[in-house]
């Protein structure tokens, strides 16, 4: 799974990975190095022709649902997408990228301890997540935006620390990610077979387990021996 990321990297950066991106102006949220489920995140969407950046919150309230309650899932496994109720539409029409850094993982020890790690590219560069994006008007006078990240098997180093993983998109498949005329089950389906597994990983301190905790001290190399 997925549950706690970062992107400290600004959005000129990114303009780097993802083609299009439109990145003028002040960033719409400041960096953060321990983004949790129901903090806001940046993500990039389709609009007009162009890649636009936006802040929406973490854990998916799907458009249909009037009493959404404490179910707002923040992972989505690829393969089974396209079948569940909760992510159907969204992922027919409605993908996003979701801008980080790097993502944090527990891996349980044998002295039963968990030890949080960070993942991220070896070069340290920034990259993007595959996600689903909503907007629901039952639950705010003015609505509320939401996604999910998207999962996969995990492969290479991240699969020594756990059995699954986020799909990370390469540039070359990103436009065709967020095109909703891109529709078809299948064709999105094969997008997401592209997933780059190309990453570094290192403990980390678990100063990162409180979603309190917001500094680069949650990212950094953290060394332990009984790891």
């Amino acid at each position: 799974m997925c549950g706690r990321f970062e992107r400290h990297s600004a959005l000129s950066e990114f303009s780097k990975v993802v083609e299009g991106l439109m990145a003028e102006g002040s960033d719409p949220l400041p960096p953060s190095y321990n983004i949790a489920p129901s903090q806001a995140a940046l993500v990039v969407r389709h609009e007009t022709g162009v890649h636009r950046v936006d802040s929406l919150t973490w854990g998916l309230v799907p458009s249909w649902m009037k009493e959404p309650g404490k179910i707002r899932p923040i992972n989505a496994r690829a393969e089974t997408i396209h079948q569940k109720p909760m992510f159907r539409e969204a992922f027919r029409y409605q993908r996003c990228l979701v801008l980080c850094d790097g993502y944090y993982e527990w891996k349980k020890l044998s002295n039963g301890r968990k030890q949080p790690y960070h993942l991220g590219r070896t070069d340290e560069s920034p990259f993007v997540l595959a996600g689903l994006w909503s907007h629901n008007a039952h639950t705010a006078s003015e609505g509320v935006e939401t996604f999910c990240i998207i999962t996969t098997p995990a492969s290479g180093e991240a699969a020594t620390i756990h059995h699954r993983m986020p799909v990370i998109l390469p540039r070359a498949v990103q436009t065709q990610w967020l095109d909703p005329s891109v529709s078809k089950t299948e064709q999105a389906q094969e997008l997401l077979l592209s997933g780059d597994t190309d990453l570094s990983v290192h403990p980390v301190s678990t100063f990162v387990n409180s979603p309190a905790n917001d500094s680069v001290r949650c990212a950094m190399p953290f060394a332990d021996s009984s790891v």
